[in-house]
């Protein structure tokens, strides 16, 4: 899927490449302590248990050198709320969009966890989690804009509808 973001595979691994960018899953990453400039998260930290998700943010807060930089894209489930509210998403669209109902899915998919949001996520929600642990001039951002270019330029433009953008320094 990210692939198609930037148009191909090969744009993709090109982006990567260029950027020097490494990546894996949440479970299998194990990097030497201050290593990273920065550290890019897009729709991922959703489909984490809040437990897991803290356990991620603060091996991050390991890897990442002074200053170094987290960037995460998240869904935004008070824009979510907010058009519930207002009326302009009906109540199935609503749950259907946190990704929060296993209606409908079968059962191996809700025990794997499979695209199942564990969680989520608003940006005054999610920076409190990250002033918890010890990150630093947190910002809500931009769709492309942020500290760093490389990470900002990864943000995917189909997703800016739904989407927070915060940044945070070691």
């Amino acid at each position: 899927m990210p692939a198609k973001a930037f148009g191909s595979r090969a744009g993709f691994v090109r982006v990567i490449r260029t950027s020097r960018i490494r990546y894996g899953t949440a479970r299998n990453m194990k990097l030497p302590e201050g290593c990273l400039d920065g550290f890019y998260a897009s729709h991922v930290l959703e489909h984490l248990s809040t437990r897991d998700c803290e356990d991620l943010l603060q091996r991050v807060r390991t890897w990442l050198k002074p200053s170094g930089v987290l960037r995460v894209v998240l869904p935004d489930l008070m824009r979510f709320a907010r058009s519930y509210v207002a009326g302009t998403t009906e109540a199935p669209q609503f749950v259907a969009s946190t990704g929060l109902s296993a209606d409908g899915r079968h059962w191996w998919e809700i025990l794997l966890g499979h695209s199942q949001h564990r969680w989520m996520y608003d940006a005054r929600s999610f920076s409190q989690l990250l002033a918890k642990l010890d990150f630093r001039e947190i910002k809500e951002c931009q769709l492309g804009a942020g500290r760093s270019p490389e990470l900002s330029r990864l943000d995917i433009p189909s997703r800016q509808a739904e989407s927070f953008y915060i940044e945070a320094i070691k």
